[in-house]
């Protein structure tokens, strides 16, 4: 081949090698499971998307360190991992929580955490849940997210939830709605929800 023709061939693979296209971003993971009943989930404020995030790392804090609840002992635990199909069940029972004014982590209609998860194809072989309320007169997402969690550790009913190393993934949905306490004017609050469980 004459000089000139492989100096040629040379330069084409040297164009063609720079004409390559970069690596794509690694895509992250979704917030919430591609589900079409987590579409109502899927669109979520971002300070509460910022608050869900923190309370998990509150709560990740907590159990690298391990501790008490009430006389019951635990060893450091792994970090919960945000899971989007518990997240998603996180979410649709906050804004259910919200709109038929309930706190609780069994609706009105007498359904529960087992069966939510189950309809959102999650197969659990343990969980557990606690919901609240904070009121307040000014929304503060990121303060929310400390009270929930304080007032969690400091409640042995949901204190072990918190701590627990046989549970692995959690969901958390954050959101401001109204709350009315009975024979008194409505007031906003954080509402919230902590789903924890473990796969079989």
């Amino acid at each position: 081949m004459p000089a000139a023709l492989r100096r040629c061939c040379a330069l084409l693979l040297v164009l063609a090698a720079c004409d390559e296209a970069p690596a794509p971003e690694p895509m992250s993971p979704p917030e919430v499971a591609d589900l079409a009943a987590c579409a109502p989930a899927a669109t979520w404020p971002e300070e509460w998307s910022a608050a869900e995030r923190a309370v998990l790392a509150e709560i990740n804090a907590l159990r690298a360190e391990g501790g008490a609840c009430g006389t019951l002992q635990f060893a450091p635990a792994p970090p919960l991992r945000m899971h989007p199909t518990l997240r998603c069940a996180a979410r649709l029972h906050t804004a259910d929580m919200i709109a038929r004014q309930f706190v609780s982590a069994i609706d009105p209609d007498g359904v529960g955490t087992g069966a939510r998860l189950a309809a959102l194809g999650y197969a659990a072989a343990t969980f557990g849940e606690v919901v609240n309320a904070i009121t307040e007169t000014v929304a503060d997402p990121a303060d929310d997210a400390r009270d929930a969690v304080i007032a969690w550790r400091d409640n042995p009913a949901s204190c072990w939830q918190l701590r627990a190393r046989e549970l692995t993934d959690v969901g958390i949905g954050g959101n401001l709605g109204m709350f009315t306490p009975k024979d008194q004017e409505p007031t906003p609050a954080a509402y919230w929800t902590l789903t924890v469980a473990a796969p079989p």
